[in-house]
């Protein structure tokens, strides 16, 4: 007959949202891959290489809509992760200042300069978080740092 213990219902479970906060990077790096390709969609107008020129359209324009979409993720997981760890015992989390950093965040697919403000905050955010919460997986919370195994 399977038991269920007490203390493993009074921490609640680390919510999944944080493997769409984990993709922050991915944003900033598709903008910068849309402006590789409009550079190099520029030069090869230039040089009047046909292949080349489509090929990196194509890219420009497929880099930039993925970065639309990594930070429309990272923005929505940022707010239900930041609202699903309100509660959390060990960490409150405050959740309108994350939605104001997700917002942030999917301006910057648009203009370039809030990924400057919105990545630092979020990867604060995600250190914090991991700090606090654990790194996830099922493995329960977090461990203190006394409590871990050192390498001596």
């Amino acid at each position: 007959m399977p038991q269920s213990s007490a203390p493993e219902s009074a921490v609640p479970a680390d919510p999944s949202w944080r493997y769409g906060v984990y993709l922050f990077p991915l944003g900033p790096l598709s903008m910068l891959c849309s402006y590789g390709g409009l550079w190099l969609f520029t030069r090869a107008t230039d040089a009047e290489s046909i292949g080349v020129g489509i090929a990196a359209f194509v890219a420009t324009v497929l880099a930039g809509w993925l970065s639309y979409l990594f930070a429309a993720i990272v923005a929505i997981a940022l707010s239900m992760d930041a609202r699903a760890l309100r509660d959390h015992p060990t960490w409150n989390s405050t959740p309108w200042l994350a939605v104001g950093a997700g917002l942030v965040h999917f301006s910057g697919a648009v203009l370039a300069v809030p990924y400057l403000l919105s990545v630092p905050a979020i990867a604060y955010y995600v250190y914090r978080r991991r700090q606090h919460v654990g790194s996830g997986g099922g493995r329960g919370s977090a461990v203190s740092a006394r409590d871990r195994p050192t390498l001596e």
